[in-house]
């Protein structure tokens, strides 16, 4: 059973999260190429609930990274939960911008409160990294108020990382 279960995990390591995280990691999802995003798309169409469920819930960024992105291709009430999770629990801009952008489009409002703790956690002074501007940029986009109020930029780059998902959405269901 043990070997099984490391079988299945270094399959999604190898097929899920190494050929895409370098490119989808932080704001690297808004430059890549058709031919990148192709391979996104054909991975996002066969993506399992489990499989986004285990690189949601892993604590390692590289595959929660590719959790947040794959969290979309998914039906929201399976995953939403341990997307809110990770979001909550991100330390940094490699994690956030992606895990902010699917937790509006899966959960909408019901991720302030975790889009909230990250702020509570990012905005001590050594930790911030500009990932706050578009996570409260994204916080507002749902309706809440955060407590830092977002940029103009911060609000520009949340709206083009949440195309970059809405996209990965829409391409995932359409054959």
């Amino acid at each position: 059973m043990r070997r099984q279960r490391e079988a299945m995990l270094h399959k999604i390591e190898s097929n899920l999260v190494k050929p895409f995280y370098l490119k989808m990691m932080g704001l690297n999802g808004l430059r890549v190429s058709d031919e990148f995003w192709a391979g996104m798309v054909a991975a996002s169409r066969v993506v399992t609930v489990s499989e986004v469920n285990w690189m949601l819930s892993t604590g390692t960024w590289r595959p929660v990274v590719m959790g947040a992105w794959f969290s979309v291709a998914v039906p929201a009430e399976s995953v939403r939960d341990n997307l809110l999770a990770a979001m909550a629990q991100s330390h940094g801009s490699l994690t956030a911008p992606p895990l902010a952008a699917a937790a509006t489009i899966v959960a909408g409002p019901v991720a302030v409160p975790s889009m909230t703790a990250y702020l509570e956690y990012i905005m001590a002074p050594t930790r911030r990294d500009g990932s706050e501007d578009v996570v409260a940029a994204a916080m507002e986009y749902v309706g809440a108020k955060p407590a830092l109020a977002p940029t103009g930029q911060g609000r520009q780059t949340f709206h083009d990382i949440a195309r970059v998902a809405m996209r990965l959405r829409d391409d995932s269901q359409t054959h």
